[in-house]
């Protein structure tokens, strides 16, 4: 008798027919294998009707997944799966996602619907990073909730334990010790347990034989420990963000052999240089050497933050006299640097001084500038280059995984200073760029943002009548109009921002922290920290006071509009579905009004940081209307403003002022520079403008 011979096996597809890149068909078309067995064929195709954009009427859902289909019955199409929707579902990989070329596992994968090419968003491109980076978050939100909710015992003591201090509780007397530097102690009152009576701070130095006691520092964790904060005359609980900020520093100078002793070295080499420049330029005040300085004017321990920072930059330095010691800046006009230290590479070269004893020099611009030569630090050289790499690979020879402490050779420190920028800097891409080319900071392209969103997020934050998000294509804005005599009036103004290059994007990069090795990194970028500071509180006028409009505004507003109804006949009203915010738009700009012309001043301004990398470009358009038109070539006044670095404002080009000779022109252009420098405001600077060419006609 015969013995049958086994049938192949037909339910599972082949490994060699399997997909190994995105949309390529795992099997040849139908003009080679016409003739062949559908066996091979993957269970995927036994329901063509399933697949978009194929309708077939051959009901094969019965069948089981062993039996072959019947070459008549299939498409030719989908067996040689050229159809978009076929390929992307033979390209499944055994997770049931595209698998993508760089490794990832096509989370993020969007489609436009029209069978175009899948795009990946720049979020998960690695997911594994972002997952990392969400638990960091997580984890860095926790530290700051672990207290509870105001201030209490445990809550002092949880959070020095979170950040690696040992603890020890002796009859409501705290101690807080670090490994090598910190010796903290918080004393809590014997009858209210969570009222804090003392702080005492000491710091263990080098080369100090014991401890040393910090005044100013225990001034600081006193103030960050206090039952109650007073804001805006109001009684709040203190929710110890400050305090474990504070101890987040403290941490990390515990951990850093020679750290405490470098920022000190900084903070006198900084104090030098501030000093000697107020000796020079004995006619200025401390708010306007702020904005001139090489660094700005250095503090150690202010509260409500330890260690050392600078002020750089403060806005509208002359909006109100200032003495020598004054040091109460408003917070929200004052740009500074919190500066404290971080383990890993860079490595540090330690100094005993970081600049000279003559410490400043000058640098001359050239012949024409021979007496406004450019001034600032002589700052000492640590090593070459060459020199530097070779201390360095000592360093990682002597400890090679970073997980053992080892003593690092004298002449390097294992860390790197960092700055932390309150509030941010929005820098432009390409300049922002250029400083990740020195080393200073890591640019992670989720933070990148346009000016133009950054702004509306301002104006949704500020606004005086509600919280909700908007998005607006013009920003209004209601100013004041003096007249000698009459009666107070206001002009609406609306704003709107543009990149000078013909469909650009304004992407910008708010910069929060800078890292360095030597002080004179800190202080090349300090320049452009001002510049942009300076761009950022201009562009910030446009939508500051945008939805704040006072009383008489509205008063007029409602006579106006009562007349106007008054002088119409009478009809019928009738509902419309166009948008609330087009109609709001429109009543901006006068559309329909035969008064709008007059009231509402649409200003554009154009942002241009390409053409001329080193300095910011402004350009404003100001229409006239109505009687300032009249006898005018051109219904519009331009200025052209140029921000450099330091913050120092250039006018470049004024059109349409109508001046009579050269020397008005240049009198005029001093005039706005002043302008926009005392004001930081480019509404004011127009108004400035319209008052002027009302009263020159």
């Amino acid at each position: 008798m015969a013995t049958p011979t086994r049938p192949p096996a037909v339910s599972t597809p082949k490994s060699q027919f399997t997909p190994n890149r995105v949309n390529a068909s795992p099997r040849p078309g139908t003009s080679g294998n016409a003739n062949r067995n559908l066996a091979y064929k993957s269970p995927a195709v036994k329901t063509p009707a399933s697949i978009p954009g194929h309708t077939h009427h051959v009901s094969v859902s019965s069948q089981p997944s062993s039996t072959p289909l019947a070459a008549h019955t299939i498409h030719d199409d989908l067996l040689a799966l050229n159809s978009p929707a076929a390929a992307l579902i033979a390209s499944m990989g055994s997770t049931g996602m595209t698998p993508l070329t760089n490794g990832a596992d096509g989370l993020g994968i969007t489609g436009n619907g029209q069978g175009a090419a899948t795009r990946v968003s720049a979020v998960s491109a690695n997911p594994e990073m972002e997952r990392i980076q969400r638990i960091q978050l997580v984890a860095s939100t926790l530290k700051t909730r672990v207290a509870g909710r105001g201030l209490t015992r445990e809550g002092v003591e949880r959070l020095a334990q979170v950040h690696g201090f040992s603890t020890l509780l002796d009859e409501g007397n705290l101690s807080i010790a670090g490994k090598a530097t910190v010796d903290l102690e918080v004393v809590f009152d014997t009858i209210d347990r969570d009222l804090i009576r003392e702080v005492n701070l000491k710091l263990i130095k080098n080369d100090a034989p014991e401890a040393q006691f910090q005044e100013r520092g225990t001034q600081v964790l006193k103030d960050n420990l206090q039952p109650f904060t007073t804001v805006d005359g109001t009684a709040q609980w203190t929710d110890l963000r400050d305090y474990e900020s504070n101890l987040d520093y403290l941490h990390q100078l515990d951990c850093i052999q020679g750290g405490i002793d470098a920022i000190d070295s900084l903070y006198d080499a900084f104090q030098k240089i501030w000093n000697a420049e107020r000796d020079r330029l004995k006619s200025a005040n401390a708010r306007q050497r702020l904005r001139h300085s090489a660094l700005g004017r250095p503090f150690m321990d202010r509260t409500p933050k330890l260690g050392l920072a600078i002020d750089y930059w403060n806005r509208r330095p002359d909006s109100q006299p200032s003495s020598e010691d004054d040091d109460s800046f408003p917070d929200h006009s004052v740009y500074s640097a919190n500066i404290s230290c971080e383990q890993g590479k860079p490595y540090t070269l330690p100094l005993n001084g970081w600049v000279s004893e003559s410490v400043l020099t000058e640098a001359p611009q050239g012949e024409n500038h021979s007496e406004n030569a450019k001034v600032g630090p002589d700052w000492q050289a640590s090593a070459d280059e060459a020199e530097y790499l070779s201390l360095v690979e000592k360093a990682d020879a002597m400890d090679p995984t970073g997980d053992e402490k080892t003593d690092a050779p004298p002449s390097i420190l294992k860390m790197h200073f960092i700055s932390k920028l309150v509030p941010e800097v929005y820098l432009p891409l390409n300049i922002a760029e250029s400083i990740v080319e020195l080393g200073m900071f890591e640019m992670n392209q989720e933070m990148t943002v346009t000016y133009q969103k950054a702004l509306q997020d301002h104006f949704n934050t500020t606004k005086a009548r509600g919280s909700q998000s908007t998005s607006e294509e013009r920003w209004p804005r209601c100013l004041p109009i003096t007249s000698e005599g009459g009666p107070l009036k206001y002009r609406r103004h609306s704003y709107a921002l543009h990149s000078v290059q013909p469909g650009a994007v304004l992407w910008c990069y708010p910069v929060t922290r800078l890292k360095f090795i030597h002080p004179r990194q800190l202080a090349g970028a300090i320049p452009i920290l001002r510049q942009y500071a300076l761009v950022w509180s201009l562009l910030r006028s446009l939508v500051e006071y945008g939805d704040a409009e006072p009383n008489t505004m509205a008063t007029a507003a409602d006579h106006s509009t009562q007349n106007v109804v008054a002088a119409r006949p009478s009809r019928t009203s009738r509902r419309s579905n166009v948008k609330a915010t087009k109609n709001r738009l429109d009543d901006l700009l006068g559309i329909g009004s035969p008064e709008g012309r007059d009231d509402v001043v649409p200003v554009d301004v154009s942002l241009d940081t390409v053409s001329d990398s080193p300095k910011a470009k402004l350009d404003i358009y100001v229409p006239l209307f109505g009687s300032l038109a009249g006898g005018r070539q051109s219904p519009f006044i331009f200025i052209s403003l140029h921000v450099c670095p330091d913050g120092i404002i250039e006018v470049k080009n004024l059109n349409g002022a109508q001046v009579s000779d050269k020397s008005e022109e240049l009198k005029l252009r001093e005039q706005v520079s002043r302008i926009v420098t005392a004001t930081e405001d480019i509404g004011l600077l127009v108004e400035w403008v319209l008052l002027r060419a009302g009263g020159s006609r």
